[in-house]
């Protein structure tokens, strides 16, 4: 592999916190999807942050909604369009309606939905699709507990369906890919006995209609936060387990590891894969696949409770590691999104030092430096 980019680890924000939430490349460098927090009488805003190719700084655009409004994820579209999604809640309220903005190349707005519906619904991940339009999925609130709520919007921002995966507890959708008529769908879903497995399904691109849902868990937790194709037919998602993994005599856990699965469109596994070892724990919040077919995840390594590093890793198309990087720049560090460029891959998170919270973006070549 050849080192070609230009790498940086930077930080931005002002005096409260900042989060960057989604990385893509922009027309004339990098567009970060953040959420802003602007002091108590504002609370939160969603916004774009604009880089040169090298990190600089350009500007930060706030995207507009009326109330508080939380970024939680980033996609590409076509042409160069970008999506940001997320929550907003409108001035004077408390329960949350999804939003999904449509940017074009430089970052001007080209439309803004938010349906307003009953109860709470909040997008966790949002996907591109070839006629100009996305689809967004993350979690439904009405009552006690969770539901998987995903909505299609056209290329103009009107919704065409929306649809809830429901269960007998509380299920969140996380990550979102397509390919073809199929919506696949990775997350967690909590058990009675308070543990966690990670979650699954299959929709229909054309109606929302659910093919199959499942899961798959061990003794403790999975979850799982990304999800990408890898071949027809063929997906991988990666998150977290701390199940069939070895025992840390010193702090008496098993510790966090990067937890891959590949399975196929009925849903069945492929193959399965958990690493890490008993030195840290690795939390992973963010896939993508390289232009060779290589994995990359990103995350936190964390060494002991209450602190942790940015983290990153790249591995064989059959989750066989290669390197892992980590980048400490306070106390706390965590990687939420990760985009692969042609010479390298960069990603977006947040940085937690002595002053504040400000967000993270790391560019870096396909070695990691």
């Amino acid at each position: 592999m050849q080192a070609t980019a230009q790498g940086f680890v930077n930080s931005y924000g002002g005096a409260f916190a900042d989060d960057a939430v989604g990385v893509s490349m922009g027309g004339n460098g990098f567009h970060v999807a953040t959420r802003r927090f602007i002091g108590q009488g504002n609370g939160h805003q969603a916004g774009l942050l604009l880089l040169s190719t090298s990190g600089s700084e350009q500007s930060w655009l706030p995207i507009g909604i009326d109330g508080r409004s939380f970024a939680q994820a980033m996609a590409l579209g076509t042409s160069g369009s970008t999506f940001i999604a997320g929550s907003s809640c409108a001035p004077g309220r408390s329960d949350h309606d999804g939003f999904v903005a449509k940017l074009d190349p430089d970052g001007a707005m080209t439309w803004l939905t938010r349906p307003s519906l009953p109860g709470d619904q909040q997008y966790l991940a949002v996907h591109g699709l070839p006629d100009g339009g996305c689809i967004a999925a993350g979690v439904r609130g009405i009552g006690d507990g969770h539901d998987a709520w995903i909505t299609r919007f056209n290329a103009f921002g009107l919704v065409q369906w929306h649809q809830a995966v429901t269960d007998f507890s509380d299920v969140e959708a996380h990550g979102i890919t397509v390919q073809g008529n199929d919506v696949m769908l990775t997350g967690r879903q909590l058990n009675f006995g308070g543990s966690s497995d990670a979650w699954i399904a299959r929709l229909s691109l054309m109606n929302g209609d659910l093919v199959w849902a499942s899961s798959w868990g061990g003794v403790r937790n999975e979850i799982g936060r990304a999800i990408a194709a890898f071949g027809p037919g063929a997906f991988v998602l990666a998150g977290t387990t701390n199940s069939e993994v070895p025992y840390d005599i010193s702090e008496g856990r098993h510790k966090d590891h990067l937890y891959l699965v590949a399975f196929d469109l009925n849903g069945d596994s492929l193959w399965t894969r958990a690493i890490g070892d008993t030195l840290f724990d690795r939390r992973c919040f963010g896939f993508a696949f390289a232009p060779n077919g290589d994995l990359l995840a990103c995350g936190e390594r964390s060494a002991s409770l209450g602190s942790s590093d940015a983290w990153a890793s790249r591995l064989t198309p059959y989750g066989a590691l290669t390197w892992e990087r980590a980048w400490d720049l306070g106390k706390e560090e965590r990687l939420l999104a990760l985009s692969a460029l042609p010479d390298g891959f960069i990603a977006a998170g947040w940085s937690f030092g002595e002053a504040s919270r400000q967000a993270l973006v790391v560019r870096k070549d396909p070695n990691g430096f």
